[in-house]
């Protein structure tokens, strides 16, 4: 007999939210972990407060309901946090939980996350421009959030260290105030197409307009910035900047430049 050891295959540890079907990317956002991701004392517990909520939506749309979030303003509850000790604060939004789990749903359509599944492979076709910051889910005991880092981790530092023997240069670039910069219409515009979506700007049918719709009622109806600090809102600013590595890709290809690699980790954690 052999004195060699077999150990046995180790499956997946993680999985991205796109690989998810819409029944279970629903039931991904609505954990408290993906609702706040600031690393907020145990004793916060989201869960028992968005079940009840979620029960009440699916009998009750928020769209029945008489009172209009847009026309109250400061309906989320701001934190603000400093990473480092010194002027760099950056505030993150807990999300009014009615109004949170009324963009879930309206996310999870069937439909709709069809179309954002779909829109996402367009983003992704060229292998050169690499997205690591896609939400992903543990599929150990490990928290998402640690899986999230560990895929940053494998995808960004490891990777980089196998690009250096091919490259001579690295560039590193970051977005100021990322997603206090985002225009609300434009995720319509990413996931449609800018033509579409402008001539079908008050067609909520379009999960972009949707997705616009439910963001100007946290905002009191105002079109400037998204609300950071859940899971659910970091999918909705990668639809816009993947949009941009869209246009990056083209304008790359236009130019002729073929010999890069573009790895993208955007806001992958948030610290409190």
């Amino acid at each position: 007999m052999s004195g060699k050891t077999v150990r046995p295959k180790r499956g997946p540890t993680d999985r991205s939210v796109l690989d998810m079907s819409a029944r279970q990317a629903r039931a991904f956002f609505l954990k408290p972990e993906s609702y706040c991701r600031l690393d907020l004392p145990p004793y916060f517990d989201f869960g028992r407060l968005l079940r009840p909520v979620e029960k009440f939506l699916t009998i009750k749309p928020l769209a029945s309901l008489k009172l209009k979030p847009r026309d109250f303003e400061d309906v989320n509850y701001t934190i603000y946090s400093n990473k480092d000790g010194r002027y760099a604060w950056r505030p993150f939004q807990l999300i009014h939980p009615v109004l949170y789990v009324d963009l879930a749903h309206s996310m999870t359509e069937s439909i709709a996350w069809a179309a954002i599944r779909s829109r996402f492979q367009e983003f992704s076709k060229d292998p050169k421009i690499r997205c690591l910051s896609i939400p992903q889910e543990s599929l150990t005991k490990k928290k998402d959030q640690g899986a999230q880092i560990l895929h940053w981790w494998q995808g960004i530092e490891q990777a980089s260290i196998d690009l250096a023997l091919d490259f001579a240069y690295v560039l590193h670039g970051d977005i100021t105030d990322c997603y206090a910069s985002i225009y609300t219409h434009s995720i319509a515009w990413a996931l449609h197409g800018k033509s579409t979506a402008k001539a079908k700007r008050r067609d909520l049918s379009l999960s972009g307009n949707a997705i616009d719709f439910r963001l100007q009622n946290m905002q009191h109806g105002q079109t400037n910035g998204i609300p950071q600090g859940s899971v659910l809102v970091d999918l909705i600013a990668e639809m816009v900047l993947g949009y941009a590595d869209l246009e990056l890709s083209q304008r790359l290809a236009d130019t002729k430049i073929t010999d890069f690699q573009v790895g993208l980790v955007r806001n992958f954690v948030c610290e409190a």
